[in-house]
């Protein structure tokens, strides 16, 4: 059976909480190497940049076309140039 009226709370019974101490605040060196080794590798900043190219429509198809032809990824396939490029300029 319910009635219409409301009882108040009895606070009396909190008296035995105690509020948690603090955390103490590690060195920024030990959370940086805690939070390394503990965090997932999905949510680590890739060391990868991005780069914008304003070329021919022609050139920038025909890189495409290659890396797609290879198999790599734009910017495996870039590595790849650069290395051959970088081999033949230093080898003359």
């Amino acid at each position: 059976m319910m009635t219409g009226e409301r009882k108040g709370l009895s606070f009396d019974n909190l008296d035995d909480f105690q509020p948690r101490p603090k955390p103490t605040v590690a060195p920024a060196a030990t959370k940086k190497a805690v939070d390394k080794t503990a965090s997932f590798p999905s949510r680590e900043q890739p060391d990868d940049a991005q780069i914008n190219i304003k070329a021919a429509t022609a050139t920038l198809d025909r890189f495409r076309a290659l890396a797609k032809a290879e198999r790599y990824r734009h910017g495996e396939f870039l590595d790849i140039l650069m290395d051959a490029y970088e081999g033949r300029v230093g080898g003359s």
